[in-house]
């Protein structure tokens, strides 16, 4: 990695993650970045750089010199942001939280060696688990991917085109989707993932031909 830059409001947070990649990543450029304008200069320095951001607007200037730049993100985030604006964000490549532990950044980065996308799993104990975030941890992160898309409001054959493979094969992705979240169609996915829980049966039982 050439360089990993570092932004977050929270210092604490911000100097605690920098101070350990340094140390796990020894020979990478490491540097914390106090504004989001120091943060845009040194992107357009350091093209394909790798960024852990947190509390940037993902329709900021920054997020454009992101792409502009083939950069790659990882999104501190807190355990209430909604998960679906950043997975269908295609530069950002890895979601952590705030309390992410040693383990989760070593996988992290290795992760983003293999070029594979990277989401911390919630801990399902945790008192503020919320039932959203349950069925989220029930998904891979392709699986995230795919239904963030879906949720975005693109068709299958559209999908297919950003994932260079066929509508068969989304379509049969989505199935499964739907059967292990226990929804028939795009709307109880939206309710389920987003705010309430879904009102049909579960989707094992509906006919696969009723979906849409």
């Amino acid at each position: 990695m050439v360089a990993i830059l570092i932004y977050d409001r929270q210092s604490l947070c911000q100097s605690s993650i920098s101070s350990r990649i340094g140390r796990l990543l020894p020979r990478s450029e490491v540097v914390d970045c106090a504004t989001e304008s120091e943060v845009a200069r040194w992107i357009v320095s350091r093209p394909g750089a790798t960024l852990f951001l947190g509390q940037v607007s993902l329709q900021s200037e920054t997020m454009s010199l992101v792409k502009e730049h083939s950069c790659r993100v990882v999104w501190i985030a807190e355990r209430q942001d909604p998960i679906l604006p950043l997975l269908a964000q295609p530069s950002i490549r890895g979601i952590m939280f705030r309390t992410a532990k040693d383990l989760d950044l070593r996988e992290c980065l290795t992760a983003l060696r293999e070029d594979r996308m990277w989401i911390q799993s919630v801990d399902m104990s945790h008192s503020d688990t919320s039932a959203q975030e349950e069925l989220w941890n029930l998904l891979k992160p392709k699986e995230m991917h795919l239904a963030a898309l879906l949720l975005d409001g693109l068709k299958s054959k559209d999908i297919a085109v950003q994932l260079s493979t066929t509508p068969q094969v989304i379509k049969n992705r989505v199935t499964l989707i739907y059967d292990k979240l226990g929804v028939c169609n795009r709307f109880d996915l939206l309710k389920a993932l987003l705010k309430s829980p879904p009102t049909c049966e579960s989707a094992s039982s509906a006919p696969h031909g009723s979906r849409p």
